[in-house]
Formats: structure tokens, sequence, C-alpha cells
């Protein structure tokens, strides 16, 4: 599958991920009762739609058909925590964007690169390989909004980053689910994890 690499981060685009962060966010917490309950129970459908098959870590938990997977929207080698391996990296990769009703839909891969091959080892989740949590996000820019993961429905909004183990050389595949832009709004950019370049121009099909 190939790779899109993407550009250094600009200053520019720094300086605009850095004023967003002090912006409104664009999670549910923030909307009306009315909106809120709408876009929550989007969240939920959406949720649902992306992780309701397969076992955790899986492409179909996340929505992905494994047999025609789409090609990623952008991708990264970034340092990962492997015990013993201090050239370990993994390689991040977004695919492309869904909207559905209120509701974006993001879908993730990650593959740990290393040259430790223990097979009594279980491998780590998530969480070990980066090292700390994962907090994805979606910057509309044409309205200066940051879009933070859904959190009224946690286990539906996001894979859980603790619960499954891999191993170096498998693919961990995730999913996460955020406020929507405006119907105007086709084009976001993407903090897909800490380490990695702000992902630029994604479009929202």
């Amino acid at each position: 599958m190939p790779l899109i690499r993407k550009t250094a981060l600009s200053a520019a685009a720094a300086a605009l991920a850095l004023t967003l962060a002090a912006c409104s966010s664009g999670d549910d917490t923030e909307e009306p009762n009315a909106e809120g309950a709408e876009t929550q129970g989007a969240a939920q459908e959406s949720g649902e739609a992306a992780g309701s098959k397969g076992e955790s870590g899986s492409a179909e938990a996340a929505g992905l058909d494994p047999k025609d997977l789409p090609d990623p929207v952008a991708s990264q080698e970034i340092p990962a925590g492997v015990d013993g391996d201090d050239k370990a990296t993994m390689t991040v990769e977004l695919f492309p964007l869904k909207r559905q009703g209120e509701t974006v839909v993001a879908q993730f891969a990650f593959t740990v690169n290393s040259e430790k091959t223990d097979e009594d080892d279980d491998g780590d989740d998530l969480y070990g390989y980066l090292g700390g949590s994962w907090a994805p996000f979606l910057v509309d820019s044409q309205n200066l909004r940051k879009h933070n993961v859904l959190d009224k429905f946690p286990q539906r909004a996001q894979t859980n980053v603790q619960q499954t183990k891999f191993k170096p050389g498998q693919t961990h595949y995730a999913f996460a689910v955020f406020a929507a832009p405006p119907p105007d709004v086709d084009e976001v950019e993407v903090s897909v994890v800490d380490g990695m370049n702000l992902a630029t121009g994604v479009k929202i099909s």
C-alpha cells in the first residue's frame, strides 16, 4: 500500500493550531441541549457503524473492509516505545474522512516497526507504544474551530487505546468520531497523533 508523505508542518500552520487551541471546541459539550442531543445521537450511530464488527484493533472494528482498504491520505513514521529497541518506529496512517450526518468519522492504522522479535512477547497497546494518551482532532480553518473527539460516548466515539495489544509488524486499526463542521466545509486539517505532522487539506467525503 503506497504511503503518502506529508510535508513538514509550516510555522504558519503551527501558529494556527496553537491559536485554535484557545478557540471554542467543536465537540458536543458546548452545544445547546437540543442540538447537542442530536449530535450525540449521531455520534452513537456513527461510532456503532465504525466499530460494530470484529475484534478491537481489527480493520472491521474500525469500520474498514480488510479486503478493500482505501489508500491513506496521510502517513508518517514516528518514534515508538518498544522495550529493548530505541530505534523502533510506528507507521501512522490516516484514511479518508467520512461525513455521517452531524458527525465526521476518521479511521487510522498503526504499525510498529522494530527489530525486536520475541515470540513470547504479547506486544503492547497503543497507549504504551505512543507513551501516553491518543487525542486526535480536526481543525476547521475556515471557521477557526477545533473539533475534538466527541466525549459523550467514549466507548463508541473512539477506539480504546488500552484494550488491545499488538506486536511489531502487526497493524492496529482505530476510529474516532468528531462533530462535523458546517456542510459547506469539505476540507480540514487533522492532528492524528503527537509527533506526526499536521495533515493539511484533508477532504471530507
